[in-house]
């Protein structure tokens, strides 16, 4: 049996890394994936990941190779999850690395026959792993140290505070100027991006007219502060499903914006927002993108937790209004959604055009954002 905690450094492992199935979580995870590329420099780390995920992980420094849990496809059911553990199987792992904290990550690790499988002891599953790590989980510990965490406890890694970091290929990024081009042309065109959906549900989203307000002050005041040299465009985007609610936004704004809600794959909406100067946000999957690609970040939050959620263990990119029922961490919020309501556009544009640079003018002249 292989166990990590006293592995040698040198001695060779075939490793599957099971990783979260949401966006932000995964991107949060990131620093962890480091930790273990680093204690395991000759070890092949294998994700097993959905196929946004995997989609959005594929040429990671820290993965040498990915594996695609398409559950909505051919691995839809009792006899494709079988199918995937058959798979799995074929890879012979020697260990298996939980980070998704779900019964069936540990399932699909013992179906497959891995000798040695980790993660926390949640979700009744302790019994299907070899090593349980018992799920100490202080209040305000972000996900970024709760993934380390898990970690830490089977290598007893030195603790290093670490920041996701993703990147788009040049390669990818012509492909999103040519088939965005409202989006890159003109080259010296400031671009504000707005992500006001949140597929976890309606309590974490802002007001529509105050998203469509923000982005229709930041265009006019930069123009004025360039005296009508520059050109400023805001672009919506968000993922499917989210069609409506940006919609929505670009019908309420006096500078029509480009509409990208729905339109994009994960690498193209990454694509997009390198080319962004700032990223006006909810608390969902692209303003972990955003700040893993470098981007600036003005994240809104109401019912959930910036200490746990935040784009970052800091907390420079937040806005919130301090009520007493938040956080939540509910769907939909059952009485007036007051955390949300209470933000105003004065404080989103205030704190935009600090993280613009203040004077805004000097995001023009930074380098490129997330590529490689």
């Amino acid at each position: 049996m292989v166990t990590i905690g006293k592995m040698e450094e040198t001695h060779p492992i075939n490793i599957l890394i099971r990783v979260p199935n949401w966006i932000g979580d995964a991107v949060m995870c990131l620093p962890a994936l480091i930790d273990m590329r680093e204690y395991f420099p000759r070890s092949t780390l294998t994700i097993l990941a959905r196929p946004t995920i995997a989609a959005m992980l594929r040429g990671h420094s820290g993965i040498d190779e990915v594996l695609v849990y398409d559950h909505l496809g051919e691995h839809q059911g009792l006899m494709g999850f079988l199918k995937l553990v058959r798979i799995v199987q074929t890879k012979r792992f020697d260990c298996a690395v939980l980070f998704q904290n779900a019964f069936e990550a540990a399932m699909i690790a013992f179906l497959s026959g891995i000798s040695s499988r980790i993660g926390y002891a949640t979700d009744g599953r302790a019994w299907l792993l070899t090593q349980p790590v018992p799920c100490v989980n202080p209040v305000g510990l972000h996900h970024i140290h709760y993934y380390q965490q898990l970690v830490q406890r089977v290598t007893r890694v030195p603790f290093q505070d670490r920041t996701p970091h993703l990147a788009v290929s040049s390669q990818e990024q012509a492909a999103c100027e040519n088939r965005f081009p409202d989006v890159f042309q003109p080259p010296e065109m400031m671009v504000i991006g707005i992500n006001p959906g949140s597929v976890y549900g309606s309590a974490k989203r802002w007001l529509p007219e105050r998203f469509a307000e923000v982005g229709d002050q930041l265009v006019e005041a930069l123009a004025r502060a360039s005296a009508g040299s520059l050109l400023v465009r805001c672009v919506i985007v968000g993922g499917p499903g989210e069609e409506a609610i940006g919609e929505d936004i670009a019908k309420r704004m006096r500078h029509s914006p480009v509409m990208l809600s729905g339109k994009t794959t994960i690498r193209e909406v990454m694509g997009v927002l390198t080319r962004c100067a700032v990223l006006v946000t909810n608390d969902t999957g692209p303003m972990h993108l955003a700040h893993a690609l470098g981007v600036p970040v003005v994240a809104i939050f109401g019912s959930t937790d910036p200490r746990t959620t935040g784009p970052s263990v800091q907390l420079r990119d937040i806005v919130q209004s301090p009520v007493r029922c938040s956080p939540c961490l509910l769907r939909a919020c059952p009485i007036d959604h007051r955390c949300m309501v209470n933000v105003s556009v004065e404080q989103v544009f205030d704190r935009a055009l600090v993280r613009l640079g203040n004077p805004p003018m000097v995001a023009l002249n930074s380098p490129s954002r997330g590529t490689a």
